[in-house]
């Protein structure tokens, strides 16, 4: 059997289909939660941010054109979701304390068939880069994330934040580069105890 194309799956729940769109929930929930969840500090924000997103998509359902990705769709939507949200708290971005135990890092690494020490220090690197994601301009957080957590090319982000190709590339270097200034710092001063 082969598996239907988001974009068909969309459209088939928009004439009522109501498996296609268990299809497209259990797909893409895990990955469109993870979005919300880097990009605000709090778990209850990113799950409210979430159910909502998931509201509009079916409230749209019957308009829905696969005139584009499904995924762009979907993250257009949720983009604008973050977008209202920085707007009514009037809040750029959160950021996270060090002992912020709301979050769980194994989101960051495989922690299959590893040793204690290694899964440890992998647990340790996952903690670092959340605080140093947590750190970065709301602009470059939500470009790095979209490339490296959802997976979506240049012009795919350029497209669903309206900005250029060149603009999102700029964003994504400075945000790897500030990533990693950020976690040589925190390995170097977690060393000198």
């Amino acid at each position: 059997m082969t598996e239907l194309a988001d974009e068909q799956l969309m459209l088939s729940y928009g004439q009522g289909d109501v498996q296609a769109f268990s299809q497209l929930y259990t797909r893409h929930k895990n990955s469109l939660y993870r979005y919300f969840l880097r990009q605000c500090a709090s778990p209850q924000v990113a799950e409210e941010l979430y159910q909502e997103v998931w509201n509009k998509l079916i409230k749209a359902r019957s308009q829905y054109q696969a005139s584009a990705k499904f995924t762009t769709w979907l993250y257009r939507i949720a983009h604008n979701e973050l977008i209202d949200h920085y707007r009514r708290t009037g809040t750029q971005s959160k950021w996270l304390d060090d002992d912020n135990q709301d979050l769980e890092t194994a989101d960051f690494a495989d922690h299959n068939s590893q040793s204690a020490a290694e899964k440890l220090d992998q647990d340790q690197q996952a903690a670092q880069l959340k605080v140093c994601l947590a750190q970065l301009p709301r602009e470059q957080k939500e470009a790095f994330l979209l490339k490296h957590e959802a997976g979506f090319t240049l012009k795919e982000i350029a497209e669903l934040v309206a900005e250029t190709t060149e603009n999102i590339k700029s964003r994504i270097r400075y945000a790897q580069a500030k990533l990693k200034q950020c976690i040589r710092y925190k390995m170097e001063t977690s060393n000198e105890r």
